[in-house]
């Protein structure tokens, strides 16, 4: 059972982790009045037609204060939200109206469909409580998961950006709808997690080569408006063990850009 309103509920616990035994805490929202995401920048939701909600899962410390591995939390949940997307679009027996209808992840946290927008994650570790659970060797990690579900064209927030109910269908109504997809986004999560803090170094190795499958960024041009102020354009050319991307400038210089380095993405 899912309570919905404008006050963000908590609306129990899926499951839990394989280390450590740790639940994963949902917390959903019809609506947020004021929501600001990444960098400050808002986030709008249509009350009766979106999904907003966060996983907030508990997370090795050596996996999640690790550069060489935190970079792949944010595209564990990128995945698991295409994942939650996909799996419940099988589960209803909707279809595609266009046969070249397919969902990519624009890295790092962006879910377009047809060169649009329909959803998008935010991954933040966060601040351990002093003597929590989640403190010495854990690290409290909040997956965040919004996506215009059932939002007719004329409530689009930009004409960049699109609905689920725009490209597949039929579709349930809104409670079965969003309470399918959340519950999945849960389970992959928490699958992917666990793998992943089983064995971070050859779970990075797969995630890569997944994210290349699906990355919608690959091989196109694009300008980062870094968090210092500057400034990086050219074309995408690789996804790094890291998680970062490497971009090819016009006068061939390869840059490396991680995800915290970046404020604005196009």
């Amino acid at each position: 059972m899912v309570e919905r309103g404008e006050i963000v509920v908590n609306v129990g616990e899926s499951g839990e982790l394989a280390s450590g035994h740790l639940p994963i805490t949902v917390i959903a929202a019809d609506y947020l009045s004021n929501a600001l995401v990444r960098f400050g920048r808002p986030w709008i939701t249509v009350p009766g037609k979106s999904l907003t909600a966060t996983a907030v899962v508990p997370v090795p410390t050596r996996v999640a204060d690790d550069e060489l591995f935190n970079g792949w939390l944010a595209m564990i949940g990128e995945l698991a939200a295409l994942d939650a997307l996909e799996g419940e679009i099988d589960a209803c027996g909707a279809r595609p109206y266009d046969e070249d209808c397919g969902f990519k992840l624009k890295w790092p946290n962006d879910i377009y469909c047809h060169g649009l927008k329909i959803g998008g994650t935010v991954t933040e570790v966060m601040p351990s409580p002093s003597g929590g659970p989640a403190s010495g060797a854990w690290r409290v990690v909040a997956f965040s998961f919004g996506a215009n579900l059932l939002v007719p064209a004329d409530h689009l927030p930009t004409p960049q950006a699109t609905s689920l109910q725009m490209n597949v269908g039929p579709l349930p109504g809104i409670e079965e709808l969003r309470d399918g997809v959340l519950s999945r986004f849960v389970e992959s999560l928490r699958r992917r997690l666990e793998t992943f803090a089983d064995s971070p170094m050859v779970e990075a190795g797969r995630l890569r080569s997944e994210m290349r499958h699906v990355c919608w960024m690959m091989g196109r041009e694009i300008e980062a408006q870094l968090i210092d102020g500057s400034a990086v354009r050219g074309v995408v050319v690789a996804l790094n063990d890291d998680a970062s991307i490497n971009v090819e400038t016009p006068d061939g210089v390869t840059r490396a850009l991680l995800a915290s380095e970046v404020g604005l993405l196009q």
